[in-house]
Formats: structure tokens, C-alpha cells, sequence
């Protein structure tokens, strides 16, 4: 079959209508101009603060915020390759991978009177994530820490029990990387929810009003760069179309739009940031409830979804299909899937497991181009006789569903996702280990052999090795029945013309720090 997508243009007035509440009363106004507004910039969040503590974190509406109000010891560059540069350290020295020598910037100042921050609050900040009570769900990210020697008031030693490649491609310089105040934590029960308590980077959190606006103030104690801009207001909307819609009306200066908009804006007067991302969207199956317990019932959807199919029509020839996994062009891509596209091996399949006129539901995000995905594998899987219901909800909903420890879990069944990963195929498996069954695990699919692979992969150093261990770690998910994966797509930005704009070398969040206005 074929399915050609609606054109959004011509429906980006009604849906902004139908998301308003989402936005705010005051926005989708008739304003003719920019917003930008002095030294205010109005950016679009892609949703609300959930947890911004490093090592509990939700996703990147969390982590878009704590990387303007928190400091690191390094934290990724803007612009089109992944380096780091220095952020909180005066000196970096990472020449012997077990013992990373690191020296604060003298002068650096905690909010909320908490006095400098000094090499104990590294110490703590790292050391914290292999705390048992604390239980990080980004534990893994300091899996392989021994302990933070401190060995003067700004400096110390980051030791290790064994090599770790990701250190620092996706730890360091990422949320885990995060320092956090010793003293404020200590003082409010060890965690952080959605009060900071202590801050010390370019912003300050200065106000919160949830599910409308987020407010960063610049922080006049903040040694290093000021940032240009003297507040920044973000704005929780889920839907790209009524964030498109909200920035086409002047209410935004900046904001991510959907993959198939990307045409329609080329040549426009808004600036265009198109970059490849890093990110996997798929179908997965719960292979813990009844209707998918059997491997073969599993199988066979995977044989159903003609993937490139669904490709072509949720974006046409802009992305291509996946074949695992891991994103291009990290190291362990696959080129192909074991189980492709065979409508009748999937009828036959079902047959013998006794599962014709199966009905599933698929539940997915408020994404467009992820309903879109969903409706062409609705009309795929009806080919071979299974009822497939699509439903939408607001992705914390969701994910509340999946981890839901009182077994609300166990009526998921299908569903379509995406998660972004950082420059390292690491981040990519470690989500479909055992330990992250009920967290991030929703598929529920659990081998200890498998999770002893791929903490072998974290310590392998040679690339074409560390290779193969990550295609062979993905053939053994596929096989699994659970995962159908999809594509990896773009991330796409517009923004007002005045401004210059700031992006990670994915696009995946905006560099607020650096974001200015053109001189």
C-alpha cells in the first residue's frame, strides 16, 4: 500500500487553535514581528521540567535547562563537531584514562549564599551516583568510578577501577558530568526535583510556572563568558506544529519544527538549522503481556511493518529507513535487519501461534510525524489481520504508564518511541538492560548474558572490536521480537533572522549560553 501525509501548512491554524491551552493565553497573538524583546529570548522547550538533578533526570526539557544553570568540568561546544571545551576547569588532564587530573576555576560561586565551589563538590557530585540509597537511574554513567580525590580546594583526581570509553564522549560532558552543590543538597535531604537549590552557571533558575513558562536570569556571579541574553522565558509545548504555529505569530524567537516542514521553510525568511541526529525511533512490543508473550506473535509484526514503507511516508525521500539501533554514524550502525519486511512469513507466523484477529493498541506521543508512522503500521498490520488501535497522550503520561511500579505497566502493549542518545553507542543499549526494566526498559526484556556483553563493550578500546559488539548486541535485541526499529531522522530549527543561534552538533538542544543576537 501507499500513504501520502497531509500537507501541515494547511493545518497549522486549526491544530494551534486546538493546542492553545498548551501554549498560554498569551501567545498565538496577532504580533507581526519577532519577540525578541531587549535581551529577552523566547525559546521553545519540548516540555515541562520534570527532575533536574543529574543523576534522575527525565529527558532534554530537564537537561536543556541544567545545562545553562549548572556547571561542569567540560561540556560540549556548539556548532557541527562533537569537542568539548573547558567549563568550570582551569585545567584538564585526561592522558592517563584511569586518573583524570582536573583544577577548578578560583572565584566560582554557588547561589543562595552557598559560598565557592570547590573540588569536594565534584567529589560528591560524581561519587553520589554510585550511592545505593540514591539509586541513579544514570548510574551507569559512573559505573566504572572508583572515587574523586580532592586534593587541594580546586583540584583533584577523577580515579577509575577500569577503562571506560564513554568518559568522555557521553559522561563528562554531558548531565552526569553536572556539578551539584555538597552543602545544599546535604541540607535538603540529598536529591533534586524541580528546586535546584544551589546553581552556579551562566543562569539562574528564576521562576517556574508549570506547564507555561520557565524563567533563567543571568547570573552576574558566573565566572567565564556572559551570556548575551539577560533573561530567557521557555515555553513547554509539546506539539511542534503549535510551537511552528506560536513562532509564525511572533510569540517565539526560536523553535524545533517537524522533519516534514523542512521544505516548506527553506528559502523563507527564518533561519533554518538542519542537523542529523542522534536519535532512534521504534516500535516495541511487551513481551510480559499475554498478547505478545509468545516470540512468534512478535515476529510477526516485525515481519508486517514494511519499514522503508513507513519512511517514505511520514517524510518522503527526507530520512532514510533504520537498521538498528544505533545511529549513523556511530560506531556499531548496522547496514540491515535480520527480520525485514515478509507479509507472508508474518501471516504464517500468527497462524501458528493461533493469534489471527489480534487487536493491539499502540499508544505514542503528541508528535505529528510519529501518528503519521503509526497510521501507515495501523493499515500494515491489518494486511495480515491484526487490529491495530492507535492512541496518543502526552509523552509524561506515557512514560508514567510504563514505569508505573503498581503494575500499571502490564496493559502496554505496542508502542512507538524515540530516544536520543549522545556520541556513543554506550548510550544506546544501556536503556535494554535487566536493571532497566520498569525505568527506561519498557519492552521488558531481560538476559543477564546480554547485559555482561555490553558492560564488556564500555571497556573494549579497540574501535573495530567495540564495533561488532554493539551490531552483535542489536541483533541479539532484534531477535528478542520486541524491536521494530524505524529511523533516526534530523532535528530541524527555525529562528527569528536577527538572532544567531546555538546547537549541539545533533540539533538536539540549543546551546543557551550561547545563543546572541547578530551584531
Amino acid at each position: 500500500m501507499t500513504f501520502t501525509p497531509m500537507n501541515r501548512r494547511t493545518i497549522l491554524k486549526s491544530l494551534a487553535i486546538g493546542t492553545a491551552g498548551l501554549i498560554g493565553a498569551d501567545m498565538l497573538g496577532p504580533k507581526a514581528a519577532f519577540a525578541i524583546e531587549g535581551k529577552t529570548l523566547k525559546i521553545r522547550n519540548d516540555g515541562d521540567i520534570r527532575n533536574i538533578d543529574p543523576a534522575m533526570r527525565s529527558g532534554w526539557y530537564d537537561e536543556t535547562i541544567m545545562f545553562a544553570i549548572f556547571s561542569s568540568l567540560i561540556q560540549y561546544k556548539a556548532g557541527k563537531e562533537w569537542e568539548y571545551e573547558l567549563d568550570a576547569a582551569e585545567s584538564f588532564d585526561a592522558s592517563d584514562p584511569m586518573a583524570i587530573k582536573f583544577s577548578l576555576k578560583p572565584g566560582m560561586k554557588w547561589t543562595n549564599g552557598h559560598g565557592d565551589v570547590t573540588a569536594e563538590d565534584v567529589k560528591y557530585s560524581f561519587e553520589r551516583f554510585k550511592d545505593e540509597k540514591l539509586d541513579a537511574i544514570y548510574g551507569s554513567d559512573w559505573a566504572a568510578l572508583d572515587h574523586v580525590e580532592v586534593t587541594d580546594e580546586l583540584s583533584g583526581i577523577i580515579h577509575m577501577t577500569k577503562p571506560f570509553a564513554p568518559l568522555l564522549a557521553s559522561t563528562l560532558p554531558r548531565a552526569s558530568g553536572i556539578i551539584v552543590c555538597k552543602k545544599a543538597l546535604e541540607e535538603n535531604g540529598g536529591k533534586i526535583e524541580t528546586d535546584p537549590f544551589a546553581t552556579s552557571g551562566p543562569y539562574t533558575f528564576a521562576d517556574w510556572q508549570p506547564r507555561q513558562r520557565i524563567t533563567l536570569k543571568r547570573n552576574p556571579d558566573f565566572v567565564g563568558p556572559q551570556p548575551y541574553f539577560e533573561e530567557i522565558q521557555l515555553f513547554p509545548i509539546q506539539d511542534k506544529i503549535a510551537a511552528e504555529t506560536a513562532f509564525d505569530a511572533g510569540d517565539l524567537d526560536c523553535t524545533q519544527i517537524q522533519i516534514s516542514s523542512i521544505a516548506d521553510r527553506k528559502g523563507g525568511k527564518a533561519t533554518l538549522t538542519v542537523r542529523p541526529a542522534l536519535a532512534y525511533t521504534w516500535l516495541g512490543m511487551n513481551v510480559e503481556n499475554p498478547k505478545l508473550s509468545d516470540v512468534k506473535v512478535r515476529r510477526a509484526i516485525q515481519r508486517a511493518v514494511n519499514v522503508p514503507e513507513v519512511v517514505s511516508a511520514t517524510f518522503g525521500d527526507a530520512i532514510e529507513p533504520a537498521h538498528g539501533l544505533v545511529p549513523p554514524p556511530l560506531l556499531g550502525a548496522r547496514d540491515k535487519v535480520l527480520y525485514p519486511f515478509d507479509q507472508a512469513e508474518a501471516k504464517k507466523l500468527l497462524a501458528e501461534a493461533g493469534a489471527e484477529g489480534l487487536s493491539l493498541t499502540c499508544v505514542l506521543g503528541m508528535d505529528s510525524d510519529q501518528l503519521i508512522a503509526a497510521q501507515v503500521i495501523q493499515a500494515q498490520l491489518a494486511a495480515v489481520g491484526i487490529n491495530l488501535k492507535v492512541r496518543q497522550m502526552d509523552d509524561a503520561t506515557m512514560d508514567a504508564q510504563m514505569q508505573d511500579k503498581n503494575g500499571g505497566w502490564k496493559t502496554s502493549e505496542v508502542w512507538i518511541d524515540t530516544f536520543t542518545t549522545a556520541p556513543d553507542p554506550s548510550w544506546v543499549t544501556e536503556w535494554f538492560t535487566c536493571g532497566q526494566v520498569g525505568e527506561w526498559n519498557f519492552q521488558r526484556t531481560c538476559d543477564e548474558s546480554w547485559d555482561a556483553e555490553n558492560a564488556k563493550a564500555v571497556e573494549e578500546t579497540d574501535e573495530t572490536k567495540r564495533a561488532k559488539m554493539y551490531r552483535d548486541l542489536q541483533d541479539k535485541l532484534e531477535e528478542t521480537g520486541a524491536y521494530v526499529p524505524l529511523y533516526h531522522g534530523v532535528n530541524a530549527w527555525i529562528s527569528a533572522p536577527e538572532l544567531t543561534p546555538a546547537f549541539t552538533p545533533d540539533g538536539q538542544w540549543p546551546v543557551l549560553r550561547e545563543m546572541a543576537v547578530k551584531s
